[in-house]
C-alpha cells in the first residue's frame, strides 16, 4: 500500500509512502517517492543503481561508493540552509 489515510470530521490525513526498492539491488534512500535507475561506469562493465531522489540531473555518473556526489536528501537541501 502506498498510502494511508487518515479522516476527521473536517480534513483527511494522507500519508503517503516511497515504494520498496527490489531487496538485493543497490539503492540510496533519500526521501523521494519514485525510485529512478542511474548507471555508473566504474568499472569494465559498471553497474546500475536506484536513488528516489528528485534533485538527480544526471543518471550516468559514478555512485557514491565509487566517489561520486551523495543523492540530495528531501529537506537536507544545501541550497535551502
Amino acid at each position: 500500500m502506498s498510502q494511508m489515510t487518515k479522516e476527521t470530521a473536517g480534513s483527511i490525513l494522507r500519508v503517503l509512502k516511497p515504494p520498496e526498492p527490489i531487496a538485493g539491488e543497490l539503492f540510496f534512500e533519500a526521501g523521494g517517492s519514485t525510485f529512478h535507475t542511474h548507471r555508473c561506469p566504474f568499472g569494465a562493465d559498471g553497474h546500475t543503481w536506484k536513488c528516489n531522489s528528485p534533485y538527480c540531473n544526471f543518471l550516468t555518473d559514478l555512485c557514491p561508493d565509487h566517489g561520486g556526489e551523495l543523492p540530495v536528501v528531501i529537506g537536507r537541501e544545501p541550497w535551502k540552509r
